[in-house]
């Protein structure tokens, strides 16, 4: 039932330049569409077994995740609670299981504690993009992945051996002139459905993805490419995005609170 959410796939053409331009031409001429900015209610994971949703509720004053019921074809399978009770941590409870984050002042988690003088931190810069992973093992830091923002966009992700040095994987990310108002996180160096909502690990970027290629430097395998197709709500917000790479198709749904 578990999938990470890799966000790739097809190039937007005229459904997107429609949807998020500045304006539009009618009978009464240059009038502005409109996208209405809201919180993800859903998330919802099309598998070739069934769907996996995540529901999303907020606290209402500080729009923090509070808690996620995660349902599998409908039906609830577990709820997922957001405790921020203890100043500076938050912790995070799946059934009986719970792991407790240091978190900033603007609620972003800086720290994950793997016990026995192990841990992960995570810095961002002054504008609230996260922009390196450190790992802390072995009495020394080792920098597993950084970003590259550029115009409030995430541009690139670089991925590093054990040794904090050798690249292994580098990602690069296009965009489409549509803003991304609503958002959602799709080039987030933490690979998960859930745990970027709510911009716990940073802000996403401004605009939406077009397509993003990825390949490792140290062979000679050419560039691998996933792009994005997107379908919209009648207030003009992705309904429907759909990854596709050289050999597979993935299928993203979202709704929103009104």
């Amino acid at each position: 039932m578990k999938k990470q959410i890799f966000y790739s796939a097809m190039a937007m053409v005229a459904l997107v330049a429609l949807s998020f331009s500045s304006c539009k031409d009618d009978d009464n001429g240059d009038d502005p569409i409109v996208v209405t900015a809201s919180p993800i209610k859903t998330i919802g994971v099309v598998y070739p077994d069934g769907i996996e949703k995540y529901e999303f509720t907020y606290h209402a004053t500080t729009k923090q995740v509070t808690k996620i019921d995660d349902y599998w074809n409908d039906v609830l399978d577990k709820t997922i609670t957001y405790d921020y009770s203890v100043a500076g941590k938050l912790t995070i409870t799946k059934g009986t299981s719970a792991t407790t984050y240091d978190i900033n002042a603007q609620g972003m988690i800086t720290k994950e504690d793997w016990g026995g003088g192990e841990y992960v931190t995570y810095q961002y810069n002054t504008d609230g993009y996260l922009t390196k992973v450190i790992e802390h093992w072995g009495d020394a830091d080792h920098l597993k992945m950084e970003a590259v923002i550029t115009n409030g966009n995430i541009m690139k992700h670089t991925t590093y051996e054990d040794d904090g040095v050798t690249v292994k994987k580098i990602k690069e990310f296009i965009y489409t002139v549509g803003d991304n108002i609503n958002d959602i996180h799709q080039a987030n160096m933490v690979d998960s459905n859930t745990l970027p909502v709510g911009n716990l690990f940073g802000k996403p970027s401004k605009k939406l993805v077009d397509y993003l290629e990825y390949w490792n430097p140290q062979n000679t395998d050419p560039k691998k490419r996933t792009t994005m197709s997107y379908e919209f709500d009648t207030k003009n917000r992705p309904s429907k995005i759909t990854r596709t790479g050289a050999d597979f198709v993935e299928v993203y749904t979202y709704t929103y609170y009104e």
